[in-house]
Formats: C-alpha cells, structure tokens, sequence
C-alpha cells in the first residue's frame, strides 16, 4: 500500500483553495471601499459652506482702549491614513483615505471701551476761524478728519450778503450732494449772497461708503444741541462718547458759529422728500419742493438729538432755518443742476 505520499498533494490542494478564496475576498472588500468613495463623492455640497461673513469694520481709536480679548484661532487638524495597496493577478487598486476635523473654540466678547468725558462748550469760533478772511472762489481747509483727510469750504459771491451754508455729505453712504455743490461752485451767484460750500464733512466714511466717520460715530447725532448718548460703538446711530466729540463736528461748528449762516442745505439719501415746515421755513420748503421735483412727506424711522439741523437753529439769526434735503437713490447732471438753482432761488426770494 503507497498511500503515503498521496497526503502532500492533499495538502497543496487545500492551500490553494484557501488561497483563492482570500483573494476573492480581498476583491470583494475593496470593490466595495470604491463603491463608498464614489458615493461620498457625488454627495451634494450645500451653499452654506460657501456662505461668507462680513467683518465689521474697525474704529480708528485716538483714546486708549480697555483690554481686549482676542477671538482663539480656529483649529484645523488633518489627518491622513497611511495608504495601503493590495496586487494580484488583477489590476492594482489603490486606497487613500483622509478624514479632517475642524475644532472652534467660542468666541469671546470684546470688552467696549468706556471713555468718560466732560463735555465744554465749544470755544469762540473767532479764537477757531477767522472766517470773514477767507478769500473767495478757492477750497480752503477748516479742519482734518479722524484719519487727517482734509475739510474744506469754498466761499463765493457778496461778501457780508445772505449767508447760505451748504453741506454736501454728513452721511459718507449718501454722497450725492457733492454734485450739488460742484454745481455751485461754478454757478453765477445772485447778487447779495454768500455762498459757503462744503463738499463733505465725512470724506473717512465717504472713501470707504460707509455711513459713520472713522470712530463709527454718526456725525449727524453728534452736534452739541439736544445731544443725548445713543447706542455705543455699532449701533448705526451711534452718537460718540460726548458732544462735538469728533474732530469733524469740531470743524463745521467752529466754520457755523463764525459765519453765523441765514440758510442751511443738508443732503442726505434716499428717502427722496423733503419734510413740512411752517412759517418762512414752510414757504421756502415748499418753493425748494416746486423747483427740484420733490415732494413734502415727514422724514421718520430714527431717533433725532444731536442732530446738524438741530445745531444750526443755535447758531442762525432768529429769521433763519435749516433745511434737510433728502435726495433719491440716483441724481442726475440735470437734477443736481435742479438743486443748485433751488438753493440760490430761496436764498434770494426768502431774504
């Protein structure tokens, strides 16, 4: 009997089997990793991953700020799986694998800047500006701004005639007035008028098309008449930490109370309206409305101290007004000439 050696050939049998069957297995098992990448692949990406935030914008600072505590980094932590490839007799595969995940920590709050400041009247403006000196028909500097851009006036026609004060830009998002002013500065002035021209007095936020000055301070809550602390840094109307606080404030009061203005233009956007008035104001409101197209509706939709307006029935004779024009969202060559004329039209027929 030569059993024997037949059991070896048994053996390498078995093996062979075993063998194949952990190949088919093998080819199984990554047939279905490929499966699940695919199907990760084509799995939609939602728009919120795309989504941006806007970051607010920072203040310039000339006060020195409390401590502040900065927002901790955001982690990203990225890790990669060793890649593995498996051959046999069937075309390599090769598997990689990376998974990322993304740890941030809270946010901490920014600790607002307390500034307390006791607020002086403003000084004579003679000690200021000696305003009667300044020469006609050129841009002469009457301050700087926050971040030292220059505020300038242009003074023409009759000296010591009915002074009008015009103010193109408070609100460095509503800039359109300027095209006003450029219109007055090359119009023929009525004998008998003053004319003093500002084409803003916000060129910080003008420059960047933002509403506040460089502190984020609405200058048209910041005048030293019936001004009250509004909101804080942030808020839209937010009105400094005192009154006349800015440096661009600063500069139209002291140019106001030396000149002494009959008449004052303010423009602002959008709201395309100019709002009611009694009496000589009333009337000039009215004939301003009749030349320019726009109609008499109440300005609403804020909290009013501290205002420009407010300011300038402080420093006017006791038969002048201040008018606050609101312009559309556009202004064309011909509107802004439409505008021009009327502020030379009320200056002549109301004074």
């Amino acid at each position: 009997m030569r059993h024997a050696p037949d059991a070896p050939a048994a053996v390498s049998a078995s093996l062979v089997v075993v063998v194949i069957a952990v190949v088919v297995v093998s080819l199984a098992g990554c047939s279905r990793a490929d499966d699940a990448i695919s199907t990760d692949a084509t799995t939609p990406i939602t728009t919120a991953a795309f989504e941006s935030t806007t970051t607010p914008r920072t203040p310039v600072m000339t006060v020195p700020t409390a401590s502040t505590t900065a927002s901790p980094a955001t982690m990203t932590t990225t890790t990669t799986a060793p890649t593995t490839t498996t051959t046999t007799t069937a075309p390599t595969t090769t598997s990689t694998t990376t998974s990322t995940t993304t740890t941030t920590a809270p946010t901490a709050t920014r600790t607002p800047t307390t500034v307390t400041v006791t607020a002086a009247p403003p000084p004579p403006a003679a000690a200021v500006l000696d305003a009667l000196a300044l020469p006609f028909d050129a841009d002469v500097e009457i301050g700087r701004s926050v971040e030292g851009r220059p505020i300038t006036v242009m003074r023409r026609g009759t000296a010591s005639g009915t002074a009008v004060l015009v103010i193109g830009v408070i609100h460095g998002n509503e800039a359109d007035g300027v095209a006003v002013i450029d219109r007055l500065a090359v119009e023929p002035v009525p004998d008998g008028v003053e004319l003093w021209l500002v084409r803003s007095m916000n060129p910080d936020g003008q420059a960047i098309g933002d509403r506040q000055n460089a502190h984020l301070v609405d200058l048209n809550r910041n005048f030293p008449a019936q001004w009250g602390p509004l909101g804080e840094v942030g808020f839209w109307q937010y009105a400094g930490p005192s009154p006349a606080s800015e440096p661009e404030t600063q500069a139209i009061v002291a140019l106001g109370t030396a000149i002494v203005p009959d008449l004052v233009f303010w423009y602002h956007q959008d709201l395309f309206r100019l709002s009611p008035g009694s009496g000589r104001e009333g009337e000039a409101r009215v004939r301003y409305a009749e030349l320019t197209g726009l109609p008499i509706v109440e300005v609403t939709g804020g909290t009013y101290t501290g205002t420009a307006a407010q300011w300038a029935q402080t420093v006017r004779p006791d038969d002048g007004f201040s008018i606050t024009v609101e312009l559309g969202e556009t202004l064309t060559a011909e509107q802004a000439a439409a505008h021009a004329r009327a502020v030379l039209v009320v200056a002549t027929e109301l004074f």
